[in-house]
């Protein structure tokens, strides 16, 4: 009951500026791929921070590898040549309209691998990283594919020092610092590396890392824990290094690739709890993650909102139908490439959830469905419209992955599925249960009397044009 009187008080308030709401995390914002989404330019990445703002946010994670031109290592952008930062180089101008939001802006990559870093080895393939098997690593990637480095090749080190100095200090030396994201699919099983990897990792975060603070004392450098825990890494076989910590550091844990440790959390100068909740999930799971972060004891809470808009090269997740495609933000297939996708009504339930449950992450469910509904379809909301805004957005997340739209907005995927002979008799049932329930919302709001009604009619009336034709009879019960 408190809750839901806490949640009427709030209607009533006006909306604060975001930054001084009281609540458990001192940082607040989101982790946001910029290289994997090459659609967009300055002018939407602007809108894009001034949603996070919106968010009560204060951090935004921007993994920028790969994103920007440089200038002594080209291939490290080549794959990414039609990205509208390498084109038209704006993250400085971004940066700048982040501090006028009260946003400080981390710049991402990953050592020894991943977008950018990985593009190296196709000139030097005598740097890639040797696998288990005792064999150079074979290629992997998500939109860039490539290979790791071995960190222990004195060749692999100078170029990852030079490559984030010239992002860190050439490019943007306006940032706040530096997300120096450790790998979470590989690592160098080579005779040098093996389970002294972390260790030879390390030499580059302690070397670049000294070399920011020398020249901005003030700079967060967010590392994994894996240089100092001495625990096993999650995936590799291996333990982490058990390397002296420096308190300058700040800390990121996530749930499939660094496990929290309270006494390093203790020791940091800030902590973060990383998920997926808001990019992939529901309401009830960003408050599952909020709670999750309170209860850890870490300082901030700054889970993903990432949606892809590269054209895949490969088969990404293994999948061979996406190969050639662009990838559809979120699903949200009515978008054109280059509209960006958090203003949707489906995300904007997510982010009304991130900005509710970080302040909160004790609001009952019933006094956020409260707040959303002043949000999405103001003072003529009603609990059914609140509730069919909850299953629309369910419905766009269903079985939904990094790479791949639910099924229920794309029949190629269900076509991939059939041909594969995964869709099985039980699951064409499920998916025509959830469309029928989607189908009663576009019905139900035909009549729109508010714009977020509007809205629910347009996506749900989206969703049911995919299904047209011969696509719908992929659907129907097998003979």
């Amino acid at each position: 009951m408190h809750s839901i009187l806490a949640a009427l008080a709030l209607l009533a308030m006006p909306a604060d500026d975001g930054l001084k709401v009281a609540g458990p995390f001192a940082q607040r914002g989101y982790y946001i791929t910029f290289m994997r989404m090459p659609t967009y330019d300055l002018a939407d990445w602007k809108r894009i921070v001034d949603g996070i703002r919106d968010d009560g946010g204060n951090t935004l994670l921007l993994w920028v590898g790969g994103a920007f031109r440089s200038k002594t290592y080209p291939i490290t952008w080549k794959y990414n040549a039609e990205h509208e930062n390498v084109r038209k180089d704006f993250v400085r101008d971004l940066i700048a309209h982040a501090h006028t939001r009260g946003i400080r802006v981390l710049l991402g990559f990953t050592p020894f691998g991943y977008d950018g870093v990985n593009q190296y080895p196709l000139e030097h393939p005598e740097l890639k990283a040797v696998g288990k098997d005792g064999k150079p690593v074979a290629p992997f990637g998500i939109g860039c594919w490539g290979y790791n480095l071995c960190p222990s090749r004195p060749e692999s080190q100078r170029f990852m020092l030079e490559y984030v100095r010239e992002m860190a200090f050439d490019f943007y030396p306006d940032a706040d610092g530096l997300l120096i994201e450790s790998s979470d699919y590989a690592i160098c099983h080579c005779k040098d590396c093996g389970e002294r990897f972390f260790e030879k990792e390390f030499e580059f975060v302690e070397r670049i890392s000294g070399e920011v603070w020398a020249r901005k004392p003030e700079a967060t450098i967010v590392v994994f824990p894996h240089y100092f825990s001495g625990a096993e890494v999650p995936g590799f076989g291996v333990k982490a290094a058990k390397l002296p910590f420096d308190p300058r550091w700040s800390l990121v844990f996530t749930p499939h690739s660094s496990s929290p440790e309270p006494d390093l959390i203790k020791k940091a100068r800030s902590s973060l709890w990383w998920d997926d909740s808001p990019a992939l999930r529901r309401p009830e799971e960003i408050r599952a993650g909020a709670r999750r972060a309170r209860e850890l004891g870490v300082s901030g809470y700054v889970p993903s909102l990432e949606a892809f808009t590269f054209v895949a090269t490969e088969a990404e997740e293994g999948q061979a139908w996406l190969k050639g495609k662009r990838q559809v933000p979120l699903g949200f297939g009515w978008l054109e490439p280059g509209d960006p996708p958090y203003d949707e009504l489906p995300m904007r339930v997510n982010r009304v959830a991130y900005r509710e449950f970080s302040r909160n992450p004790d609001l009952a469910f019933e006094a956020f469905k409260l707040i959303l509904g002043r949000d999405l379809f103001g003072v003529a909301s009603t609990s059914p419209a609140v509730d069919d805004a909850l299953e629309l957005q369910a419905g766009f997340n269903f079985e939904r992955t990094w790479c791949q739209p639910s099924p229920l907005v794309s029949p190629e995927r269900v076509r991939a599925m059939k041909g594969r002979g995964e869709l099985t008799p039980k699951k064409r049932a499920e998916y025509r249960a959830v469309l029928d329930r989607l189908r009663a919302i576009e019905r139900r709001h035909r009549e729109p009397k508010v714009e977020g009604e509007k809205e629910l009619r347009r996506a749900a009336g989206w969703m049911f044009d995919q299904w047209g034709g011969e696509n719908g009879k992929l659907l129907d019960p097998a003979p």
